[in-house]
């Protein structure tokens, strides 16, 4: 009688918590809307970024038994500021491009997203792990951030005209709907987002950025992880999504976790729409905003894992920007590649180019004329296994020491050329040449070049081919034990140097 009496006096103190409790998480948290993918109709050829055209995306998905489809994506999202400022909702379509496995069996049950690049509407990160990424059974999907070209296009606003003359002429064919709708008029004209350079800015000017690029993302991935029929993975068991995301698209990334979007919109049982994060090659604020490395809102419970070649760290190091220190709480990790350059021909989008040393005046100067290509993707797909295994197994990733710095200037090993510290893939513990960076060279490149040791310089420093190439066999065999290479991997890196080379 006497607990009866007591729960009758508190069932009201109870029920009142409950409802605060309730009325606290809807404040914090709540459910996107639900967008709506159709099916793109047939058009006669393959679509932008599709792996089944020559070029930077091809894969052989046949021989992974894998399909490529592509989808408009419908709702209506939010138009945010650059400040995190919600000012309205919109309608947008754009299109996501799907590769996954044919047989449901051969699922993970993780989908990579990755928006596209600006340029030719490249998937760096696809590029980047594909091989990986179909060798594991992952899901893939690319989709489309872009607006429609405006008077005045914020990706080239520059103090300097001649400089934003040359951005126009270079860039200004693919960068914008209107060179999709080029390349496929029926297909790509219902495409459409809202911008408004007059209500978007970032630092000092329009942000070039698509304002519901946030609520695009949330959207995309609440619907792949609802496994509902109307989701372009029906049939397949979606239980993990996460972020592959390269280049320019990356500061997208940064803004939705730093404006804590991350906490703000969940699956409807309260789980996160996104399980980890992966940025890469992008030195956070370059094109305007604020200049950080880490989210002032980190979630709890998801890895944060950005990937810098030669060219971001040199950025950080000339520009004095501290790198946060790695911790398991929160899941930070930064990896300065060494040996791995900002772009390569093989990352090029569709009708994407760039200039050569050549081009500018420079072909002759000794530093500029090597373009390196070292399988750089090897490490990537390390590292995206890696953060799959701090998810799914609670395994922490390793930790890399910071590329070594001497106030505004990266070390260099007098012996080597090399930078001093960072990740170093067998090319670089086992070097052939000096990697070098634009900014210290003043190719005025794009690209980053490198300079390959002399027949002397290579026999003085291993004697021979054979000790050379044992000596790299060595090094991928250390990297396999640090976590920057992975086994299947290892048996189809060859030694940079060739018997020719000594």
């Amino acid at each position: 009688m006497e607990r009866l009496t007591t729960f009758g006096v508190l069932r009201p103190l109870i029920q009142g918590a409950i409802l605060a409790l309730m009325l606290t998480s809807n404040t914090f948290a709540e459910v996107p809307r639900m967008p709506t993918a159709i099916a793109v109709p047939a058009s006669g050829k393959p679509a932008l970024s599709s792996a089944k055209r020559p070029g930077t995306e091809h894969s052989d998905l046949d021989k992974y038994g894998y399909v490529e489809e592509e989808f408009y994506l419908q709702g209506v999202a939010p138009a945010i500021t650059a400040a995190g400022k919600n000012l309205f909702e919109a309608p947008y379509t754009t299109r996501i491009l799907v590769r996954k496995p044919a047989d449901p069996a051969r699922f993970n049950g993780t989908v990579v997203i990755e928006p596209f690049s600006w340029f030719g509407e490249r998937g760096a990160g696809w590029i980047l792990t594909r091989d990986y990424l179909l060798r594991r059974g992952y899901a893939y999907i690319g989709y489309t951030l872009s607006i429609n070209t405006p008077a005045v296009d914020p990706k080239f606003i520059s103090d300097n005209p001649t400089a934003e003359a040359e951005a126009i002429a270079q860039y200004g064919r693919i960068v914008n709907f209107d060179f999709m709708r080029r390349f496929d008029y029926a297909r790509y004209a219902p495409l459409g987002t809202y911008y408004d350079p007059e209500r978007f800015t970032r630092g000092n000017g329009p942000d070039p950025f698509v304002p519901q690029s946030q609520g695009i993302a949330a959207q995309l991935a609440l619907l792949l992880k609802t496994n509902a029929a109307q989701s372009p993975l029906a049939g397949l068991d979606v239980r993990r999504v996460y972020v592959n995301s390269w280049a320019v698209t990356a500061q997208v990334w940064m803004d939705y976790l730093d404006q804590g979007r991350h906490q703000q919109w969940r699956m409807p049982d309260a789980s996160p729409l996104i399980d980890a994060y992966m940025t890469g090659r992008m030195a956070y604020g370059e094109v305007g905003g604020d200049v950080i490395r880490l989210p002032r809102q980190m979630p709890d419970g998801v890895p944060f894992v950005t990937v810098y070649s030669q060219s971001e760290v040199m950025h950080d190091v000339i520009e004095s920007i501290n790198l946060p220190p790695d911790t398991d709480s929160p899941q930070v990790r930064y990896y300065e590649v060494t040996g791995m350059p900002h772009l390569r021909l093989a990352d090029l989008g569709t009708e994407h180019t760039e200039q050569l040393a050549a081009d500018i005046g420079k072909g002759d100067d000794p530093r500029c004329r090597t373009l390196y290509d070292e399988p750089a993707e090897l490490v990537v797909s390390a590292l995206l296994d890696g953060m799959d295994r701090w998810v799914r197994e609670a395994t922490p990733m390793p930790k890399a020491p910071r590329v070594a710095r001497e106030g505004k200037a990266a070390v260099r090993d007098p012996a080597t050329g090399n930078l001093q510290g960072g990740v170093r893939p067998p090319w670089v513990q086992v070097p052939s040449a000096t990697y070098l960076t634009e900014q210290e060279t003043g190719c005025g490149l794009i690209y980053d070049t490198k300079v390959a040791y002399s027949k002397d310089a290579l026999r003085q420093r291993y004697g021979s081919f054979s000790h050379y190439e044992q000596a790299f066999e060595e090094a991928k065999n250390l990297s396999i034990k640090e976590g920057y290479l992975l086994p299947e991997d290892a048996a189809s890196l060859r030694s940079i140097a060739k018997p020719q080379d000594f």
